[in-house]
């Protein structure tokens, strides 16, 4: 991608990106295997925060050094990239003794492991909570930056400055609010605290008029940290350890899938409305939010006082 000469190889660069992103549904089930359950909530919490992490330093390090030259970010990642390859494989010891049996290359088919989660009831309500989670999620990537530019007409430093705050509130929320929440309240009402809190930041950055107040609410809108990472922890106890990996990776799709209809719906949607009410992009996020409360509902959790 750093030397395309010409948008149709960006757009190959892209899909091997894509071919290649299963790791993040492996390191989910690493953690499953290393972990024991009563601890994958923090764990899990820990791991979203470093995502959030990224999001504070990802969009810095792109942005200056995209003021040198527009290729260099792209180098930056290939370092990056490069930087985990060699401590995934000379640091990370490994979770579980490599099996020796023949592969199926039946079992290499894509649409195998779908088939499978759809066949299981209690794994398809996860799946599709997972999916809006995300989905929602790409309605800040996408809109955020021009709903910043047309509500209070920031520039390029008061988006990444908003931006940074959001990952600072969210990689704390992240790191240690999963592991209590799930113990005060449980797993049920834990990720319905997290959508609640970004239902609230929602609706007050729908009807607000100044910058600032955007800053005030992050706290509350990182309380939505806190839903995904006690799923994950969730999503574990319902296979047994031979499928992690497996479960993984139909999360990780259902994730994919998201980024691929949530810009496309967002961005859609925005353009709609930005002249008469950019704010109401929001308020599109809070109702794809409320589509996955009856799916928490339904989902037979285990609740703090029956732990």
């Amino acid at each position: 991608m750093a030397f395309a000469p010409q948008l149709w190889m960006l757009l190959v660069g892209r899909a091997i990106a894509g071919l290649t992103s299963a790791n993040i549904s492996v390191a989910t089930a690493y953690i499953t295997d290393i972990s024991p359950e009563n601890e994958r909530a923090r764990r899990f919490g820990l791991f979203n925060a470093m995502f959030g992490a990224g999001f504070i330093i990802g969009p810095v390090l792109g942005g200056v050094l995209g003021d040198y030259w527009v290729r260099l970010p792209f180098i930056a990642a290939a370092a990056l990239n490069a930087s985990n390859l060699l401590l995934a494989s000379f640091v990370l010891p490994e979770s579980r003794a490599p099996s020796h049996e023949k592969v199926d290359l039946v079992a290499l088919n894509p649409l195998r492991p779908l088939l499978w989660a759809f066949s299981m009831k209690n794994l398809m309500p996860v799946v599709c909570v997972f999916f809006l989670l995300s989905a929602t999620g790409e309605a800040y990537g996408t809109c955020w930056a021009l709903w910043g530019g047309d509500a209070f007409q920031w520039n390029g430093r008061w988006i990444g400055l908003s931006l940074g705050t959001f990952g600072v509130c969210q990689s704390l929320a992240q790191a240690f609010l999963p592991g209590p929440a799930v113990k005060i309240f449980g797993e049920r009402n834990a990720i319905l605290a997290g959508i609640a809190g970004a239902c609230v930041a929602l609706i007050v950055m729908a009807f607000a008029k100044q910058g600032w107040v955007v800053f005030v609410i992050m706290p509350v809108f990182a309380l939505a940290g806190i839903g995904t990472p006690t799923l994950q922890s969730l999503a574990t106890r319902l296979v047994d350890e031979s499928r992690q990996g497996q479960f993984q990776g139909v999360l990780a799709s259902a994730v994919s899938f998201a980024s691929i209809v949530g810009p496309l719906a967002f961005s859609t949607f925005y353009f709609a409305v930005q002249k008469q009410w950019p704010g109401a992009i929001w308020l599109s996020a809070l109702v794809v939010y409320a589509l996955a409360i009856p799916l928490v509902l339904s989902l037979g959790l285990r609740t703090a006082d029956q732990a």
